[in-house]
């Protein structure tokens, strides 16, 4: 019979430079963001796992640290997570499937990832100080895999409260995360270069975006906050913007196309939502804002 997990009431003060970190997904785009933020701010003790091999050997370059190490390693696996709580404090998880349409066709992978390897890491980790989930707005009015797995993540993240340690389980519902990797600019890159346009579903169709670094900024500030409210589900609402998918397109356009470039309507994706559902509507980004914003990106 399993020992039950004694509950430990009150928050603990995180030490950023002697705790110990894990970032889940910490060779993707989040990830390494995460990663370089908690470097800069002194940390000594970051594990990283992937199971991406050439994503590990890129990060370790991009990031050519000796505080942090990074692991090959799938979350759905039990015992190897069970295995690596033991050495952590803090976790940031960023882990998961997430695109829409990849979830839909694979409703499997998606529930391995977005919730058995969620529910490991949440079984190993009741002596945690912080637990910090990166949710969706997907799961804002849910009509899709993706959104489905992400809701129900944040149901189990917000019960650990309950079973393990009061306040020390974090809720943060992001957008969609400008310019990442796999992100709709990173694939109209490819488009453009293989046939001079690029492909959107549907022109008025409207999404919420924040930017890596503000994502960053915000996902590490409340990870770190002394005193968390675990009942609220926190929204990065001052770095939150939105635009039409046309005018995206348009604002790409001027600054990577040229004046043979071409905008390809092809229709919504099953899965995919007109307009997206956030906690406050944010006015719609201007393309010269846009245009701008994609200018600064790497």
């Amino acid at each position: 019979m399993t020992k039950k997990k004694q509950k430990k009431n009150g928050v603990r003060k995180i030490d950023v430079k002697k705790d110990r970190f894990l970032v889940t997904g910490g060779t993707g785009s989040l990830g390494r963001h995460i990663i370089k933020k908690l470097l800069n701010l002194g940390a000594k003790n970051i594990i990283s796992i992937s199971r991406n091999e050439d994503l590990i050997k890129q990060a370790e370059l991009e990031i050519n640290s000796p505080y942090v190490k990074f692991k090959i390693g799938n979350i759905s696996d039990e015992e190897m997570i069970k295995n690596l709580m033991e050495r952590v404090d803090v976790v940031f998880h960023t882990a998961a499937v997430k695109h829409v349409s990849l979830a839909e066709q694979n409703p499997r992978e998606a529930y391995r990832a977005n919730i058995s390897g969620l529910l490991n890491i949440l079984n190993a980790s009741s002596s945690l100080k912080r637990f910090v989930h990166t949710s969706s707005d997907k799961a804002i009015g849910v009509m899709n895999c993706y959104g489905a797995t992400k809701l129900l993540g944040e149901y189990l993240v917000r019960e650990s409260n309950e079973l393990y340690n009061d306040d020390s389980y974090l809720v943060i519902r992001c957008p969609n995360f400008l310019g990442s990797r796999g992100s709709v600019l990173d694939m109209w890159k490819k488009q453009l270069a293989n046939a001079n346009k690029i492909k959107i579903s549907d022109p008025d169709m409207t999404r919420y975006f924040i930017t890596l670094p503000n994502a960053t900024e915000f996902i590490v500030d409340m990870g770190l906050t002394d005193k968390p409210d675990a009942k609220k589900i926190y929204y990065p609402l001052k770095y939150t913007k939105k635009f039409r998918l046309e005018d995206l397109a348009k604002a790409f356009l001027k600054v990577h196309g040229n004046k043979t470039s071409s905008i390809q309507i092809t229709g919504a994706t099953p899965g995919e939502k007109k307009h997206e559902d956030y906690i406050s509507d944010v006015s719609l980004t201007p393309i010269s804002e846009l245009t701008s914003m994609i200018d600064q990106l790497v």
